[in-house]
């Protein structure tokens, strides 16, 4: 009698997603990363000089919608930001749990997919676990931006453009006794091959009460990204506006404003990649004394990143150097710039 769920593992290359077929399933996707990591800061946003912790310990698990599909991501995550303190990993994933992203997925036709669960925001150039990042640390833009939403969301695509439209809850209010919805909406283009434009936004109820992950988390967020490559060169820019409205039960005693943007470049030269990030940020200062960015109400400057790496196989390491110069003290022992150095090193899978 044949069993209900046979199982073949196949790999199709060291450093790619492991392979599974299933009788029940079909086809599986299992993919993650072991790597740990070490950053040193010239002076602090904390009390602690030199950190060493997991970076990722991170599995996921997919299956394409074909027509029902579905994505787990699961494990503990760093995510550390230049000129933020830094956190522990077991800290960082208790935001948003050991299992940060779980959704279901449907594709009744082409180009039509419907996605429901823990879902990754639509809003930012850079994303949340390290080892698919271009950098160690994130930037102070991304900073600003949400991670994941409960929610539903639909998508439509074609070879020229997409639209993403969905309700959540916003910067992750489902976590509160108190929570409230979120709308949520993306307009891409591709108007060629290799170049990409998509604007996008999160609107939040005016009222939403700020959590371990977001103060305050009634921001609405404008965002435009724009990618571009030739060859083995990536250009990318990422934009924001950010408004938090007056409001008493957000903790908003009045209204605040922030922007900034970020340019990323890279370069791949098989095994090795070198990556560059530079960016502006503007905390308006506002009667409320609102922090949206991280480094203080009414703070403003510029940070830059550079981080070359090499991955070869499942091997995987990477060294970084970020500096950032803000108008005000921003550290514990009152400076106005900081630099960090870093390094990471794993598995990938």
């Amino acid at each position: 009698m044949r069993k209900a769920m046979a199982l073949t593992l196949t790999l199709a290359g060291l450093s790619q997603a492991l392979e599974l077929k299933t009788d029940l399933l079909g086809k599986l996707n299992l993919s993650g990363a072991i790597t740990g990591y070490m950053l040193h800061s010239n002076n602090t946003s904390d009390t602690r000089k030199t950190r060493y912790d997991v970076g990722s310990a991170i599995i996921s698990l997919s299956k394409s919608a074909e027509p029902i599909g579905f994505t787990i991501v699961g494990g503990a995550y760093a995510t550390p930001v230049v000129g933020v303190g830094l956190l522990k990993t077991s800290d960082y994933t208790d935001l948003f749990s050991a299992l940060p992203v779980a959704y279901l997925e449907l594709a009744p036709m082409k180009g039509l997919s419907l996605q429901a669960g823990k879902l990754p925001t639509l809003i930012g150039y850079e994303v949340p676990f390290t080892y698919q990042n271009n950098y160690i640390q994130r930037g102070l833009i991304w900073n600003m931006q949400p991670v994941v939403h409960h929610g539903v969301r639909a998508i439509y695509n074609t070879d020229l453009f997409s639209v993403k439209l969905g309700v959540n809850d916003g910067f992750y209010t489902l976590s509160t006794d108190d929570a409230k919805p979120a709308v949520e909406g993306s307009i891409g283009l591709t108007p060629i091959k290799d170049a990409s434009l998509s604007l996008n936004f999160l609107i939040p109820s005016k009222s939403s009460k700020p959590n371990d992950t977001a103060v305050p988390a009634n921001k609405r967020e404008f965002n435009a990204i724009a990618t571009f490559s030739i060859a083995s060169i990536a250009l990318g820019a990422d934009l924001m506006y950010v408004e938090a409205p007056e409001d008493a039960d957000a903790g908003v005693p009045a209204k605040a404003k922030a922007s900034g943007g970020a340019l990323h470049l890279s370069y791949s030269l098989e095994p090795f990649k070198l990556s560059g990030r530079v960016e502006y940020f503007k905390d308006n200062t506002d009667a409320g004394g609102t922090d949206l960015v991280g480094l203080g109400d009414g703070n403003k400057g510029w940070t830059i990143t550079f981080t070359p790496s090499y991955s070869k196989g499942p091997l995987f390491a990477r060294a970084e150097v970020s500096y950032v110069k803000a108008d005000q003290p921003f550290t514990v022992n009152g400076k106005k710039n900081q630099t960090r150095f870093g390094i990471e090193v794993g598995f990938l899978f």
